[in-house]
This record gives C-alpha cells, sequence and structure tokens, in this order.
C-alpha cells in the first residue's frame, strides 16, 4: 500500500450512485479536505495544525441519502479507513 498524501486526497474520485443508499457529495468532500488539510500539517512538520484526527474518521456518521446521485459507501468507507490508518501512523510515530 502507498502512502497516502494531502495529495492522493485532493485527487480522489469515488464512484457514483443514484438509487442505492450512498454518502451526500457535499458531505465526504468536506471531509476529504479537511482529512487533506490534516496531512498536509503532518507532510510539512505542523501538527499543531491538524484538525482531523484518527479517532474522529467514523464512516458511519457520514450523513446519508437515497435517489439522488451520491457516493457508493464501500469506496467512501475504504478511503476512510486508509486516512484514519496514515493520520494514525503520524499520531503515534511521527514527531513524538
Amino acid at each position: 500500500m502507498d502512502t497516502l498524501t494531502a495529495e492522493k486526497v485532493r485527487n480522489q474520485v469515488f464512484k457514483l450512485t443514484f438509487f442505492n443508499e450512498g454518502y451526500r457529495i457535499d458531505d465526504v468532500d468536506s471531509l476529504l479536505d479537511r482529512i487533506a488539510e490534516s496531512l498536509a500539517a503532518w507532510e510539512t512538520h505542523h501538527p499543531e495544525s491538524v484538525t482531523v484526527t484518527s479517532d474522529m474518521l467514523v464512516p458511519s456518521q457520514l450523513p446519508v441519502a437515497r435517489f439522488r446521485e451520491t457516493y457508493k459507501k464501500d469506496g467512501v468507507d475504504a478511503f476512510i479507513e486508509e486516512a484514519r490508518e496514515a493520520l494514525e501512523f503520524y499520531e503515534t510515530y511521527r514527531y513524538h
């Protein structure tokens, strides 16, 4: 597995669904922005600027919708788990 970086988060693309229950696009995109900012803070040695921690990343807390364009849940859940692991690594092993 490649190390997740702020740039990779910014470039992440998820599959869309319409009829199935999925995560609302605006909410996921907002969370991705915050994750990217936090990873960038770690990458540039500024942990004081981190706004999202690993324990804050719980996919089931994202709002869901149906019968509108949403992101497929499984792809988002997997990506959030990857982000949680990356943040946990920084929190545990870096700059302490």
